[in-house]
């Protein structure tokens, strides 16, 4: 095929492995070459050519009911294991709780039982970020950490997504808002309140915020309160779907209608909002993007392993429906 495409061996390789010193025009070409030659790449000697497995593992709590609280975690993985795929690599799981983490992963890095790592916020602690922070190693963490840190993470912009539901509802007119979350320790509930206040405060205007101690549940006797009151809150803006179910249903208990007596918005198009009666406008993101992002990173580190990153990736939207 080198002979046929009047290129090197290892140009043929290096165009094949995607490599960022060939142009794309001559990748173009070879790929050109090997399509039409009926040439599939042998995974295996690729692998032992490169002295690796592989392989990447994604590393998360898969604790029970995790599909019902937390959708977003699989639209990641389906992404990363997409993106993956294409590159020759499979995408394996690696369940951990925070209490096995940090030994747990440190064996896998020592051992090289993978080429890279991504691993889920939610299972890391100041234990597990120090072992990051000193290996040399392809790994990134999806999700901000809680604490600082010198480790390579990447997320979604919460408060920017607090900011455009913010900045919707003014520009639709309401003034007088609620944010409903719940647990007041939620980052990522706290991160899109803090957008919005940013967006309020441009208006000088404050939004009032009704915490829970259930992330999913709220105190029908605090919302009941907030929605009795003579000049209750024009719109409820949710942190989850959870909560703006919970809330729908509060105020269809209520006798009230949505959106003429209080309009209602939440953060993230699933599971709910648009099977709801009214459905519910939504603040979305593109989750399965944030998974290939998160692919696309690991596989440049394993080339370049100076490569570092903490940033976020995936700009959300309105989804515009009958409850605003």
């Amino acid at each position: 095929m080198a002979k046929e495409a009047g290129v090197s061996i290892a140009t043929v390789s290096k165009a094949l492995n995607d490599s960022s010193t060939i142009s794309e025009r001559t990748k173009e070409h070879i790929r050109e070459i090997a399509g039409r030659l009926g040439y599939r790449p042998n995974a295996r000697a690729q692998s032992f050519a490169r002295q690796a497995s592989g392989t990447v593992l994604f590393i998360a709590d898969f604790y029970r009911n995790i599909a019902f609280e937390n959708p977003h975690m699989f639209e990641i993985i389906s992404g990363s294991a997409a993106y993956l795929k294409k590159k020759g690599y499979s995408l394996l799981f690696k369940p951990l709780t925070r209490h096995e983490a940090p030994v747990v992963i440190r064996d896998i890095i020592q051992e090289q039982q993978a080429d890279a790592l991504l691993l889920h916020a939610h299972i890391l602690t100041a234990e597990l970020a120090a072992i990051l922070s000193r290996v040399d190693f392809p790994y990134l963490v999806i999700g901000r950490p809680n604490q600082r840190s010198s480790i390579c993470w990447m997320d979604v912009n919460h408060e920017q997504a607090g900011q455009i539901a913010a900045n919707y509802l003014l520009d639709r007119g309401y003034r007088q808002m609620a944010f409903i979350m719940g647990r007041e320790d939620d980052a990522i509930a706290r991160s899109r309140l803090t957008g919005i206040r940013q967006a309020m405060d441009e208006e000088e205007l404050a939004v009032e915020v009704v915490c829970s101690r259930s992330p999913y549940e709220l105190d029908d006797a605090a919302l009941g309160e907030l929605l009795s009151r003579s000049a209750r809150p024009e719109v409820l803006l949710c942190a989850n779907n959870h909560l703006a179910l919970h809330c729908l249903q509060h105020i269809r208990r209520m006798g009230l209608k949505i959106p003429e007596d209080v309009a209602l918005l939440t953060f993230d198009n699933y599971p709910f909002s648009m099977l709801t009666d009214p459905t519910i406008t939504a603040v979305e993101v593109d989750m399965h993007d944030m998974g290939v992002n998160a692919a696309r990173f690991v596989l440049q580190r394993i080339r370049k392993p100076n490569l570092r990153t903490q940033s976020y990736v995936t700009s959300p939207c309105i989804l515009e429906r009958e409850s605003t």
